[in-house]
C-alpha cells in the first residue's frame, strides 16, 4: 500500500470516527426525544468507520455512501446562504468520499485477494453490489432520521418500527450477498415513502442537526427523502427477472 493511499484512509477514518462521537455525544447531552435517532446516527457512522479500518470488502462503498449523504448538505448553502455548520458537515463528508477513491483504494477491499478467496465475485455482480451498497450508504441516515423521528400517533410508531426492522435486515442481508437484503432495504424505503406522501394518513414530520426553531430550511417531510432507500432494489430487478423466467441458465447471482 503507498504511503498516500494509507494517509487517505487514515483522514477517511478520522473524519468517520468524529462523527461517531459527535453524535454520541450529541444523544448523551440532548433532548431524550433525539437519543434514539442521534445514536442510531452514531450506530450508521460506526458500522462505516469499522469496516474501513478492518477492510471489509464492501466497507469502501458503504462510507462513501455516507459521504455522498453528507455532502448533499452543501446544496442546501444555495437556499439558506453561508451557513459554517452547513459547510463543514458537506466539505468534510465530501473528503471521506475523495479520500476512499481510486483504483489503488479499491485494491485493498473489494478486488483485495481476500476477497477473490472468499466471495469470487463475477464482475457484474460486483457492480451490482457496488451500487446498491452506495446507495444504501447514502440513503441509510435518512431512514434513520424517519424511523426516529418524534412521533406521537401509535400507527405511525408502528410503521416507523417496520420500516427500521426492514431497513437493518436488509443491510445484512445485502452485505451478506442475500438476494432477499434489497428487496428488505427496498420495502423500507417504499414504507418511508408512503408515509411522506401522505398515504397513511398526516406525514411524519421530522428534523436534522438543530432543529426547526434553528433551521427551519431542512424541517419537513422526512419520509419523502428515506424513500430513496428503493433505490437500492432497482439495480437488482433486471438480473432477479432473468433468473426467475429461466433459472438454470442465468449465471448471474443478484
Amino acid at each position: 500500500m503507498s504511503p498516500m493511499i494509507g494517509t487517505r484512509r487514515a483522514l477517511a477514518l478520522l473524519i468517520l470516527a468524529f462523527y461517531v462521537i459527535q453524535f454520541a455525544m450529541t444523544a448523551w447531552l440532548g433532548p431524550d426525544e433525539l437519543m434514539a435517532l442521534y445514536l442510531g446516527l452514531a450506530a450508521c457512522y460506526g458500522l462505516a468507520f469499522f469496516g474501513v479500518a478492518a477492510e471489509w470488502f464492501w466497507a469502501r462503498w458503504f462510507a462513501i455512501g455516507v459521504g455522498n449523504f453528507g455532502s448533499l448538505m452543501l446544496l442546501l448553502l444555495f437556499k439558506v446562504g453561508f451557513e459554517p455548520i452547513f459547510v463543514f458537515f458537506g466539505v468534510t463528508h465530501l473528503l471521506v468520499v475523495l479520500c476512499l477513491m481510486g483504483e489503488g483504494m479499491a485494491a485493498k477491499y473489494e478486488y483485495s485477494e481476500k476477497t477473490a478467496e472468499r466471495w469470487n465475485f463475477q464482475e457484474d455482480s460486483m457492480v451490482l453490489m457496488r451500487r446498491a451498497v452506495k446507495s444504501a450508504g447514502s440513503t441509510l441516515p435518512l431512514l434513520i432520521l424517519y424511523v426516529f423521528a418524534p412521533q406521537p400517533e401509535p400507527e405511525q410508531l408502528a410503521l416507523h418500527a417496520i420500516a427500521g426492522i426492514a431497513g437493518v435486515t436488509g443491510l445484512f442481508g445485502l452485505l451478506r450477498g442475500r438476494s432477499w437484503g434489497p428487496l428488505a432495504l427496498g420495502a423500507a424505503g417504499a414504507i418511508a415513502l408512503l408515509d411522506g406522501l401522505g398515504v397513511f394518513g398526516a406525514p411524519t414530520i421530522g428534523f436534522f442537526m438543530l432543529g426547526p426553531d434553528v433551521l427551519p430550511a431542512i424541517y419537513g417531510k422526512v419520509g419523502v427523502f428515506a424513500g430513496g432507500m428503493t433505490l437500492v432494489m432497482l439495480p437488482f430487478i433486471a438480473p432477479m427477472g432473468r433468473w426467475l423466467l429461466n433459472p438454470t441458465n442465468d449465471p448471474q447471482r443478484a
